[in-house]
């Protein structure tokens, strides 16, 4: 009779726990053994723990679940629970975003922490994602973009009519057309191969990437154009949000807040590591530029941008907060 009892009892709180406990999908397309990668990594760790491992979150690493033009309609759907996606691809869904894509917006480091760990970042401007079907936890920095090719890039007039890849942001095609390149939208999964075989010339994006995913192998030149600095975003679809408790939503973004911070320290420093290993064990040469005409030249996106009421609001609220006038 008392072993019935104990097994009745260990059966109950088993199908309790399974009653709370669910596992998430995450799909990314970033390796897991990247920087981007161990930021995703201490972030699901967090919320096992802080949740007791109520909320378990299984990352699909490396476009396991397609690429993010292909994954983010199931993360609006519900069929898959979280993603990662970046500020190009949140400015197709909410243009008023894309005005963190415009060239040179964030000079420094500083400015950028200042604006993305700011309320108006979090309570007003990601906020208008919540019509598209997710929400958005926090951000993961990426580091600052620039570019890198099959020859050498010294200045502006080198990258007139180069193929340049990029994703499919209007901001982003925008910008490399300003400097004279040919954009080329491709997903980043499919940027090695493009790069290998000629479709391309070069692409823009972290140096960082010669060395952690080997494009140094394809492309011998950098430049530190650092030209924009991209921010990834992990999401939430609603539809997902609607299982979990308010108590374990607040370890959510309490482990997302604890991974933004984490991120800004780790990215900076481990692709400085990566470009000295591109250029040391891969031959890559990696130089500066002026950057003054790469700003002129920039100077008709923010013309353009002022004239849609959102991006100028946001704009305005963004060099408020850098504490910096905005001149365009």
């Amino acid at each position: 009779m008392k072993n019935h009892i104990l097994i009745t009892a260990l059966l109950a709180t088993v199908l309790s726990f399974s009653a709370h406990a669910r596992t998430y999908k995450l799909a990314t397309n970033t390796p897991a053994d990247s920087p981007t990668g161990l930021v995703i990594k201490q972030f699901v760790d967090a919320v096992k723990t802080g949740t007791d491992n109520r909320v378990n979150i299984r990352v699909y690493w490396n476009g396991a679940l397609g690429g993010q033009t292909q994954y983010i309609s199931q993360v609006q759907s519900g069929v898959i629970d979280m993603g990662m996606l970046n500020s190009g691809m949140l400015e197709n869904l909410q243009p008023a975003i894309g005005v963190i894509n415009l060239p040179y917006v964030f000079r420094d480091l500083e400015e950028y922490h200042k604006v993305m760990s700011s309320d108006y970042m979090h309570q007003e401007l990601l906020a208008t994602t919540q019509k598209n079907g997710f929400e958005v936890l926090g951000y993961i920095s990426n580091g600052f973009r620039s570019l890198h090719a099959s020859k050498p890039i010294y200045n502006i007039e080198d990258i007139r009519g180069l193929k340049i890849r990029t994703m499919a942001s209007d901001t982003y095609i925008r910008m490399l057309q300003a400097m004279g390149a040919i954009p080329v939208p491709l997903e980043f999964t499919e940027t090695y191969g493009a790069l290998q075989q000629g479709m391309v010339d070069g692409a823009e994006g972290s140096l960082a990437g010669l060395w952690e995913i080997k494009f140094g192998e394809v492309t011998k030149y950098g430049v530190r154009s650092e030209q924009t600095r991209l921010t990834d975003f992990i999401v939430l679809s609603q539809r997902a949000m609607k299982t979990i408790s308010d108590d374990d939503m607040a370890v959510l973004r309490t482990a997302m807040h604890a991974a933004s911070e984490y991120s800004i320290n780790l990215i900076d420093a481990t692709h400085k590591q990566s470009e000295k290993l591109a250029e040391e064990k891969m031959g890559v040469v990696i130089t500066d530029i002026d950057k003054a005409p790469l700003i002129e030249a920039m100077k008709p996106l923010w013309r353009d941008a002022m004239q849609t009421p959102e991006k100028r609001e946001a704009l305005e609220r963004i060099f408020a907060i850098e504490d910096r006038e905005l001149d365009v």
